[in-house]
């Protein structure tokens, strides 16, 4: 649940009070007058090489493009004097990570600080008016600003990517009124459900980073880093390669015995391992799938050729990374919400023929797609259709009557989404699936004449068009997506087809989605049903939710899980559940996002007295490492853990614990109605955890640093 405190900007400026009694900043010994060039009081480029910039006294504007890129400034100090930075100033700046703005300041102009992945926190100072187009469009870690009730002027795209952003400011100011938009248009955001950073931070978060089969690169690999969160260490040993990540060391194990580098744990019981190093994940799992976010922000990453055998390309698998041609091997069939989201350098993609679906923001913010939108020859443009292997990506015209060409197999997630000037519509006979959302709100969208070969229809796909009356939809349909036609009547010359939803409708942010309205009747929280003695509660529920916990006697899934990730089996006493959370609308929640779930189960009797261990599987049939804690539940002895994607789930008992002090007695129910565990933001604590990392504060700015990686920017 999101919180607007202004609180937050008044313990930095206290805090910041105390800072200013320290030295002055070394950037300000660190730069030469003849860094700058200058044009009267304007700065118009920083000719420089220094990582800390401090900006001379004499600057009353920052020109466009003045820090254009600049892959070595890591600090800059704005002074008073300053009163405009204009557009594009510090654009792509990908090592910025702390920047001191002078109370001088009246505008922050349009993508001045536009991709700008470094920037975590950051206060405007109250002299600041404006805040243009994009001003921090992906700076994606960004977590907190705090905008005084003196800026009246916010773009509705200034924070676009900032999908971690909390906003601070006062009740009832324009900044007040900008967030709680904003916070609804984040939900839709990608990477924001299901980022990688997202788990406990008492957990190690692990994150495959095996290459499989791309242009030569080196053995073994520098740690790539970002903030609060290791992505690990890499030693190539093929396409299976499993890389364990904690902040001291990595292992690295494949499944083919003869690898050169390999270090075999040699487990024949699973309580046998060491979990201090964190869970093992494959990049590429049983030959078939791309793990999701298994190649995220890899900038070593150029051309990619997969292995043949590979059918999905997982969620967010490569996105943000340095690839510039994707070529994926015949047989490959789905490519995921957000696979190469972001690769800001991709320029093409050869899509195979047996590709049958393209979810959401597959290829958004790409160069490939971003040239053709603009009008701009790129390989597979067809006139307004962008189209590879049959598959429809994008379409940039503004056709009343619309043909799609023949040869179109697939039309991709949202192509047409929110194109009003369509009135009418002729699908191809060689079109087999209608992607999600792919005419959602073509509102004078009346007529579609369907080809005779069509299979399946995703969720939305002409939800909000104009459409009215009864649509016949032809015998060859097979499956048919949630809302796929909204409320309208359906009618079929064949059987009725097989009624389905997308992975989109799994998440408990898009309630929309799934047609499901609050009952006011209702009262919030989770009831659980299925195991006697559970209890679980849903961080910021404001309706009715039932978890269901199950028993399955074969373990399933859990035992192919453990096999995948230790080649153990586990062992009989291992406690295993299913988890499944739904609203009203009877579908399985399995993105919780920020909402995490806290359940609380009564120990077996084999697993009392024991120090326990809480697996869960993974969308990709791989083992999560999730928060536990022995607990006791009206005297009884339990467990509590949470989770952001509830699964199949197995609690692990891995010897005697070793303190058998009195357990903490707990209430779920009272801890969510009191709100907890909410975890607040800006806390005294988090304080000085800054002064000990040695922050930079100014009266007024704030903004500390973090280490990311480092992608090439396109200018949208």
């Amino acid at each position: 649940m999101k919180r607007k405190k202004r609180n937050w900007g008044v313990l930095m400026i206290a805090t910041a009070l105390i800072i200013m009694q320290l030295p002055v900043s070394e950037a300000d010994a660190a730069t030469s007058a003849s860094d700058f060039k200058m044009e009267g009081s304007a700065l118009v480029r920083y000719r420089g090489n220094e990582k800390n910039v401090s900006i001379p006294d004499t600057v009353q504007v920052i020109r466009e493009g003045a820090f254009e890129e600049n892959d070595n400034v890591e600090l800059v100090v704005v002074p008073n004097s300053v009163k405009t930075i204009e557009s594009y100033a510090f654009w792509g700046c990908d090592s910025l990570d702390t920047v001191v703005l002078g109370n001088g300041l009246r505008e922050v102009g349009d993508y001045a600080f536009a991709g700008c992945t470094g920037l975590e926190q950051m206060t405007i100072p109250s002299n600041v008016k404006s805040i243009g187009i994009l001003a921090f469009g992906d700076c994606y870690n960004m977590k907190n600003i705090s905008i005084p009730a003196e800026t009246s002027n916010i773009h509705d795209t200034a924070f676009d990517g900032c999908y971690q952003l909390t906003i601070h400011c006062d009740p009832g100011s324009a900044a007040d009124t900008f967030a709680a938009a904003f916070y609804e248009r984040q939900k839709e955001m990608p990477e924001k459900e299901d980022a990688p950073d997202k788990g406990e931070p008492s957990i190690p978060e692990p994150s495959g980073t095996g290459e499989p089969a791309v242009t030569e690169a080196p053995p073994t690999q520098e740690p790539v880093q970002e903030t609060g969160n290791l992505l690990g260490s890499t030693h190539v040993v093929g396409n299976n390669a499993v890389v364990f990540v904690d902040n001291k060391q990595e292992r690295v194990y494949d499944g083919d015995t003869s690898a050169a580098v390999r270090e075999n744990p040699g487990l024949t019981d699973l309580r046998e391992f060491d979990w201090n190093s964190g869970v093992p994940k494959y990049t590429i799992v049983d030959g078939t799938s791309v793990a999701d976010w298994a190649y995220y922000k890899r900038t070593d990453l150029d051309t990619l050729a997969l292995p043949e055998g590979v059918r999905q390309i997982g969620q967010f698998a490569f996105s943000r990374s340095a690839l510039k041609t994707v070529v994926l091997p015949e047989g490959v069939e789905e490519i995921a919400y957000g696979a190469f989201y972001h690769c800001d350098a991709l320029e093409s993609a050869v899509i195979p023929a047996t590709v049958r679906s393209v979810e959401p923001k597959a290829f958004t913010y790409t160069p490939w797609v971003e040239r053709f939108l603009k009008g701009e020859a790129v390989e597979g443009a067809l006139g307004d259709f962008l189209i590879s292997g049959g598959v429809l990506v994008a379409y940039r015209g503004n056709a009343r009557e619309l043909v799609i060409p023949e040869g179109v197999r697939v039309i991709g997630a949202e192509v047409f989404q929110g194109h009003e000037e369509i009135e009418s519509v002729s699908l191809p006979e060689s079109l087999l699936v209608a992607g999600e959302g792919a005419f959602e709100g073509c509102s004078r969208l009346n007529q579609v004449k369907f080809g005779q070969n069509l299979q399946e229809i995703k969720d939305r796909a002409f939800f909000g068009t104009g459409l009215q009356g009864s649509i016949t939809l032809p015998a060859s349909l097979q499956k048919l997506g949630l809302f796929a036609f909204g409320n309208i009547a359906l009618a079929y010359e064949g059987q009725e087809p097989e009624h389905t939803h997308e992975t989109s409708a799994a998440r408990l942010s898009n309630m929309a989605y799934r047609g499901y309205e609050k009952d006011v009747t209702q009262v919030a929280g989770v009831k659980v049903e299925g195991l006697e003695g559970a209890e679980a509660s849903l961080e910021g529920a404001d309706r009715s939710y039932t978890l269901t916990i199950g028993q399955p006697e074969d373990g399933a899934g859990m035992k192919e899980a453990c096999l995948r990730t230790f080649q153990v089996q586990p062992p009989d006493d291992m406690a295993v559940y299913s988890l499944s959370l739904s609203d009203g609308s009877g579908i399985p929640l399995t993105k919780l996002g920020n909402q995490p779930l806290t359940v609380v189960l009564p120990l077996p009797e084999a697993l009392k007295g024991q120090e326990v261990k809480v697996l869960a599987v993974d969308r990709n049939g791989q083992l999560d490492l999730l928060e536990a804690e022995r607990v006791l539940l009206e005297g009884a002895e339990a467990v509590r853990f949470v989770t952001t994607s509830p699964s199949v789930t197995g609690v692990l008992g891995v010897g005697p614990a070793e303190s058998q002090e009195e357990l903490l007695e707990v209430n779920v129910k009272m801890e969510a109605q009191s709100g907890a565990p909410v975890r607040s933001q800006g806390s005294a604590a988090d304080m000085m955890k800054l002064l000990s990392c040695g922050i930079l504060l100014t009266a007024g700015t704030v903004l500390w640093a973090g280490n990311v990686s480092r992608n090439r920017k396109i200018r949208r």
